[in-house]
């Protein structure tokens, strides 16, 4: 009896890893799918193993198509702070340019701090 206890805490905890590890991948619901399905709806999944695999390898791809655009964002914000500090540097050189010009003086950096 105690042996169950150890195998039901064991098997608990890597449910519960497991879902931890699909939640920060988001693969929450295919998880869910491939759990439930053969499991719950074993007649329905045997009867109609095709399409069941298709709803599986449909989810698989939503949620890869949903990596592939969160990278494709996190690309375009590098990208576009990339640009504005390109931008803001060539605003001091050209400030530096025409204090030089100037004799000299102060050059006001306060609009171009983050």
């Amino acid at each position: 009896m105690f042996y169950a206890y150890i195998f039901l805490g064991a098997g608990i905890l890597i449910l519960s890893i497991l879902f931890r590890l699909a939640a920060v991948f988001r693969l929450t619901i295919p998880l869910l799918y491939a759990l439930v399905v053969p499991t719950l709806l074993s007649d329905w999944y045997y009867a109609h193993y095709t399409l069941a695999n298709v709803i599986w390898y449909i989810l698989l791809a939503v949620t890869v198509l949903s990596w592939v655009y969160s990278l494709v964002r996190k690309l375009s914000a590098i990208m576009e702070r990339r640009r504005r500090g390109k931008e803001k540097e060539e605003i001091l050189i050209q400030r530096v340019r025409e204090a030089g010009l100037n004799g000299g003086g102060i050059v006001h950096i306060d609009d171009l701090q983050d």
